[in-house]
């Protein structure tokens, strides 16, 4: 008697599964107050001083006024030297032949002799003008920006593959009696 068996084989496939992977932008937002600004501007200054002007009208104080006096009090003073040694030096001229004496009179009569003043020299440039700007005082005080991001969280989808199982080969027992075989042996 013959047998002869054959093994069952089973038969698996497994494709792989999917993902399906979808992951949108996060969103950022910036906000950025505006910064705060605090501007002074202090007043300037004008000084003015009209002191010569006055002294010019004859309205000047007490001691620009000496002041004044004084110094053309000197400038006569030396004048008058000069001309009493020009008159001394005319009439030590002997040898002119014009008479010392009557040209010196008639000088005398011609000569004008100014007074001293008591005002000061009249111009447009009197009055000095000065002007001390301020310069602006500016104060900044910055705000940091606000900065938010919001994560967005991916939408991750898995599709497992089918597994498929199969009998891809059937077990089996075979038996079988060959030609050859005493019945009775």
């Amino acid at each position: 008697m013959n047998i002869r068996t054959t093994s069952a084989r089973i038969g698996i496939e497994s494709p792989r599964g999917q993902f399906d992977m979808q992951s949108k932008p996060g969103q950022l937002q910036i906000s950025s107050p505006r910064a705060d600004m605090q501007i002074r501007q202090p007043r300037g200054e004008l000084l003015i001083d009209s002191s010569a002007a006055w002294l010019a009208l004859g309205l000047g104080g007490p001691l620009e006024t000496g002041n004044l006096k004084t110094g053309q009090a000197n400038e006569r003073t030396q004048e008058a030297i000069v001309r009493i040694v020009e008159k001394g030096n005319r009439m030590a001229r002997i040898t002119s032949k014009a008479d010392a004496v009557a040209e010196l009179a008639a000088d005398a009569l011609i000569q004008d002799s100014e007074g001293i003043r008591v005002t000061g020299p009249a111009s447009n440039m009197n009055v000095k003008m000065q002007y001390i700007a301020h310069p602006a005082e500016i104060e900044t005080t910055p705000h940091h920006p606000d900065i938010q991001f919001h994560v967005s969280k991916p939408d991750i989808q898995y599709t497992p593959g089918k597994v498929r199982i199969y009998m891809e080969q059937m077990n089996s027992i075979r038996m079988w009696a060959s030609n050859k075989y005493d019945l009775y042996a």
